[in-house]
């Protein structure tokens, strides 16, 4: 299996854009594969789900993982760092309100949000992307915090939010995850040790990159996906 660095991660995704594939396209996949994880977690489907979303791309495929769970009977609500988000991200959160989702804003129902983080049975994070500059400041602090500190399984996308994705640094705070659903490749930093303690059990979902775009990455690096996600 080939693990990738931050970089290289970064030329598969803007190769797969420039070859045609679409982000939504993409974020599509990852959000269904969201669904099947659960399923093959066995998670109730009266488990309360909180997802928790960033303004980058990792946030669009948490609210677009967000609709497949409530439609296949899931109870899931969402608390959005910002409304600011990019133009593909708010095309899922669109679809979301024509739904009447539960969408919330942390800056406007702080305590609600808080109150539903505590009471919840399952926390999806879709903060921080492979991109992370340093230790997580902010709003995005104040949740890894508060999601680290409920009671609740925390399932990351890609990659816990707070862990450097080519080291496997692990910055104060990071999100420990019961389980991370890496996308494309999984990641090198899963191969350090607080990488491998802080994700979780991991599984990759194919979000449907052709063989001769990983070649580019380094030969034969696409990985064998067998399964609808793979468990690494």
């Amino acid at each position: 299996m080939y693990y990738s660095t931050e970089k290289q991660m970064e030329k598969l995704d803007i190769l797969a854009v420039q070859y045609g594939l679409e982000i939504r396209q993409m974020m599509e996949l990852a959000g269904f594969h969201m669904l099947e994880l659960f399923r093959q977690l066995k998670i109730s489907k009266t488990a309360k789900v909180i997802v928790v979303v960033g303004n980058g791309n990792k946030g669009g495929d948490g609210l677009c993982a967000t609709r497949h769970l409530i439609n296949n009977g899931y109870k899931a609500s969402v608390i959005l760092v910002s409304t600011k988000i990019s133009t593909d991200s708010f095309h899922q959160l669109k679809l979301l309100r024509k739904m009447k989702a539960n969408v919330l804003l942390y800056s406007r129902r702080k305590k609600e949000c808080q109150e539903m983080v505590l009471k919840s049975d399952i926390l999806l994070d879709s903060l921080i992307g492979y991109h992370l500059e340093g230790a997580p400041r902010g709003v995005f602090k104040e949740l890894i915090e508060l999601l680290n500190s409920s009671k609740a399984r925390i399932v990351a996308y890609d990659i816990p939010s707070g862990m450097d994705s080519t080291t496997g640094k692990c910055y104060d705070p990071c999100i420990e995850a019961f389980a991370t659903l890496t996308l494309a490749l999984p990641k090198k930093a899963f191969l350090a040790n607080n990488g491998k303690k802080y994700s979780g059990r991991l599984f990759l979902g194919d979000i449907g990159i052709p063989d001769f775009l990983y070649d580019k990455i380094s030969k034969d690096s696409r990985p064998n996906f067998n399964k609808k996600i793979v468990q690494l």
